[in-house]
């Protein structure tokens, strides 16, 4: 099964200029959509007024028909509607292609005005559709020449122009709602046309079965969707057993070689940077063959291919910043362009470079590239493990509980193909996870971390996890004489012709690291910090300026500064308004607040802006990510990376909008005890003061960090030792009182003993705040209590004892 995802946009508003994202791309292959700008249509003067054309002709012409009506689709004509599931395309399908039985010129009306100039009118109505597209052909449109469409509720596309015309005369039209479509064509002023001239034919009509439009500010052209709710269908339920990759930190590097794939600006899928023999960094990804032909619509066509594939935007660190639950990920962190390096339709194998690097053509440090290396032995090694990105969502993990692979035949309803014969490793059956749509072209690794294959299809999901293809490097290594390099791996990913079978990953950063500096966020380079999930939303009052966290070096540090993550809850407000740019400042904290010259300091230039592909001229904008109603995260590169050495000591790092004034935004953060344990603190700056501990967050932090190169990993908060470690616990008021280091100690063994010795009672609590308080229901008398907590998998510190005896009234 082909596990590209077709997903759908929010319509584009009447002056965005931009590719709506549609499975008719997937239908028809490779169609353009050009600037589509809508424009009042031109007041008319007395001269104006229309009226009917070619009146003196044949008696025939008063019988072309001014609308054309198509009936209503049968049943037996729908797709199923979950398309998600199965072993099949899984695309979301919202419309059906039409024949017309007429060409444009066949139908409509010419009518002329007094001053002599021409237009075409026509109306189209297809009967039940939800929404109605149409595909231009042989679109030439002259000088003057104007092109109107307007739905059913007034939505209009136009004024269309000799600037929409493209070298292969193609226009797809996005979706109007409705059932009805009105056509005017004004000839250029002046021009007398004959009957039937027009400068361009319907190739095609969509009619749509069910709506194209999600949730309002569902995602915008060529965006991540992240969580794929649209019509009552929640995609984060159905690959909620597929657990994020910050779960598995000892997978870290090969996590950092993944990237999710836009092709089309329609279709997700995944891919992965992938090593060569001469580990130089060349910025090969390798993904799947039908990610970039739309799933085999261009097959054969190599000129088409190379056209989809270079409209591929990379999407670095699509994964949300915790190991449980969700927070949508940064879209920042982006690369746009790509060239069809090598590409095999008989393996399903693709390769492409990425072009659309900056000045230094290399992959940003920020984005902590991770170039994976690949295996063509013939008996891969056990435990196998994939990194994809299901239902386009952020990045995940999945490891097989086959302890051998097998190469086996692989078909796919009609694309049945013989050369497909034995050249996939199947996985029987997942031990963790599964796959879904939009884990199409993600690798599989072999034990040592090394790439062995890519994904093709199957039909596993989390209810059964089972039965997914992997098309083999090693199938499609060797180039066919007859065919050239383009079809072969070998050529590339072993340009120096050592005839190695296996090849060891690259890593561009070591022996340095690149890491957030931030207890509340799980960094794999740091696993023993743990980390903590955001718990609250501060909204800031007017009067607050900067909103700063406090933080303690343990010992001398010295860093380079690669950027900052800022967290959000989006919100309504924050939709209308869209994200401010925003100033991040690294300063020595004084204990009494007052203001300290900042280290370092920068501002963003595109927070909340993600690299899209704009079809008219083939280039690649900024362009605004959707803002709704969940946690977002947000990245921005610092500007100059100097070298700061950092002693030992206290530190704010503080946020505020780049223009100044209020700091309104709704930052999310932690609040509870753990943070503080390890000198993280909330704190909040107004207009000329000093700053002052956050009143309304006790012991939070917020969720800002640093993205900083250092090397070794660096730990934050104070040094805990065996007398820090310490936990309380009294009796008062018939209830006992424990209290403890959250970021140590996750839960609580209390036993109670009358003075008998019998055990009165034995229970286990977990710490969900720092405090605990214990009702006690016991008969009167003296007892002794027994309280022992358990340490946190990363705690380092010993597990310590409290006794002591207490008097029930």
């Amino acid at each position: 099964m082909k596990r590209s995802l077709s997903y759908l946009h929010k319509g584009l508003a009447p002056s965005q200029i931009g590719l709506l994202t549609l499975l008719v791309l997937t239908l028809l292959g490779g169609l353009r959509s050009e600037a589509q700008i809508t424009q009042p249509l031109p007041a008319r003067s007395s001269e104006g007024v229309l009226r009917k054309a070619f009146v003196g002709e044949a008696r025939t012409a008063a019988l072309v028909p001014t609308v054309l009506r198509l009936p209503e689709l049968r049943t037996a004509e729908l797709p199923k509607l979950d398309t998600h599931k199965g072993k099949g395309f899984r695309t979301y399908q919202f419309a059906l292609e039409r024949p017309l039985d007429a060409d444009a010129h066949s139908f409509g009306e010419y009518l002329v005005d007094g001053a002599g100039n021409y237009v075409w009118r026509a109306e189209l109505i297809a009967t039940g559709a939800k929404n109605v597209s149409l595909c231009l052909s042989r679109f030439a449109l002259p000088e003057g020449g104007r092109l109107f469409i307007t739905g059913a509720e007034g939505d209009q596309i136009g004024a269309l122009t000799s600037q929409n015309n493209a070298p292969d005369s193609l226009l797809q039209l996005r979706p109007l709602e409705g059932d009805y479509l009105r056509l005017e064509y004004d000839f250029p002023m002046g021009y007398t046309p004959e009957r039937g001239e027009l400068p361009f034919q319907i190739q095609a009509l969509f009619h749509g079965f069910r709506s194209w439009r999600a949730e309002p500010d569902f995602a915008h052209p060529g965006e991540p969707f992240y969580d794929y709710t649209i019509n009552g269908y929640n995609g984060l339920t159905e690959i909620a057993c597929i657990p994020n990759v910050l779960a598995y930190p000892s997978r870290w590097k090969e996590t950092r070689s993944v990237v999710q794939l836009m092709v089309g600006g329609s279709r997700i899928s995944s891919g992965v940077l992938i090593n060569t023999t001469r580990s130089d960094g060349t910025p090969y990804v390798l993904t799947s063959g039908h990610c970039v032909n739309q799933l085999f619509a261009l097959k054969g066509d190599l000129l088409k291919v190379k056209k989809e594939a270079a409209t591929t935007v990379f999407f670095f660190n699509f994964q949300t910043p915790q190991r449980e639950g969700n927070i949508r990920a940064t879209e920042e962190q982006s690369l746009s362009g790509a060239e069809l390096i090598a590409y095999n339709e008989d393996s399903d194998m693709a390769l492409l470079r990425i072009v659309g690097l900056p000045a230094s053509r290399k992959i940003p440090e920020a984005y902590q590239p991770y170039f994976a290396g690949w295996s063509i032995e013939a008996q891969p090694r056990a435990p196998f493990f994939g990194i994809h990105h299901p239902l386009g969502s952020t990045k995940r993990y999945s490891e097989a509980a086959d302890r051998t692979l097998s190469l086996e035949d692989y078909c796919l309803g009609l694309l049945c193909d013989p050369s497909w014969e034995g050249k996939h490793w199947m996985v029987h059956r997942w031990k963790i996870g599964s796959t879904a749509a939009g884990s199409s072209g993600s690798p599989l690794f072999d034990g040592e971390g090394r790439v062995i294959g890519a994904l093709t299809g199957g039909s596993s999901n989390c209810s059964s996890p089972t039965e997914d293809a992997y098309w083999a490097i090693k199938e499609a290594w060797r180039k066919d004489p007859t065919k050239g390099s383009l079809t072969a791996l070998q050529p590339w990913l072993d340009p120096s012709g050592t005839g190695q079978e296996t090849c060891a990953g690259y890593d561009p950063i070591a022996p340095k690291v690149i890491q957030r500096i931030s207890h509340l966020y799980p960094d794999p380079n740091t696993p023993s910090q743990g980390g903590n999930r955001p718990n609250y939303i501060y909204k800031p009052t007017t009067s607050t300026e900067e909103l700063g966290s406090v933080f303690t070096l343990p010992e001398s540090r010295t860093v380079r500064v690669l950027g900052a993550y800022v967290v959000f809850k989006s919100n309504k407000d924050l939709a209308r308004t869209q994200l401010p740019q925003l100033r991040v400042a690294l300063s020595p904290f004084r204990g009494d607040g007052e203001l300290t010259t900042p280290l370092f300091e920068f501002a963003s230039t595109n927070v909340g802006k993600f690299s899209a592909h704009e079809e008219q001229g083939n280039k690649y904008v900024l362009r605004s990510r959707t803002l709704r109603q969940d946690s977002i995260e947000v990245f921005f590169p610092a500007p100059a990376t100097p070298t700061l050495t950092l002693p030992e000591g206290q530190y704010i790092l503080s946020c505020g909008n780049k223009e100044g004034g209020a700091m309104r935004l709704p930052v999310l953060m932690h609040q509870g005890g753990p943070i503080d344990s390890h000198g993280w603190s909330a704190w909040t700056r107004k207009v000329g003061e000093a700053w002052q501990r956050s009143a309304d967050v006790s012991n939070g932090a917020y969720w800002i960090d640093l993205l900083i190169e250092t090397s070794t990993p660096a730990k934050t908060g104070r040094n805990v030792s065996t007398q820090d470690a310490l936990i309380h616990a009294y009796y008062h008021d018939r209830q006992l009182h424990i209290k403890a280091d959250l970021a140590l100690y996750k839960s609580v063994d209390v036993r109670i003993y009358s003075m008998l010795g019998e055990e009165v009672l034995r229970a286990r609590y977990s710490f969900n705040q720092d405090h605990l308080t214990l009702p006690l229901s016991l008969p009167s008398g003296q007892y002794v209590a027994t309280v022992v907590p358990t340490r946190t998998s990363t705690s380092e510190v010993p597990s310590r004892k409290v006794a002591f005896s207490f008097i029930l009234p």
